[in-house]
């Protein structure tokens, strides 16, 4: 399925722009474009994410939405997240019934 001007040709579309403005290409063009390449997210510290809880449920939000918000931004697991979340409120609890 070889054409007569057959052509492969990589590059940025930046690339392409420069090269195809001076040179006509011929025949028919086919375009294929890659998409975004995952990235190797860093999973947040237990520390980082009881943080983001905390301000979450401080702002009022419900356990299950914080834990909901916080995996949506992050790449650590919704149920660690959960687990932090049922942690971090069962402290909050023991210092509401035991003050000191």
């Amino acid at each position: 399925m070889t054409k007569l001007h057959e052509e492969f040709w990589r590059g940025t579309l930046g690339e392409a722009n420069k090269i195809f403005s001076t040179q006509q290409p011929r025949g028919e063009i086919t375009l294929l474009i890659e998409g975004k390449a995952k990235s190797v997210a860093e999973v947040p510290s237990d520390d980082q994410l009881e943080l983001e809880l905390r301000e979450l449920i401080s702002n009022g939000h419900s356990i299950s939405m914080a834990v909901k918000l916080v995996a949506e931004g992050t790449s650590a697991k919704r149920k660690h997240i959960y687990a932090l979340a049922l942690r971090l409120c069962g402290k909050q609890m023991e210092a509401k019934e035991y003050p000191d």
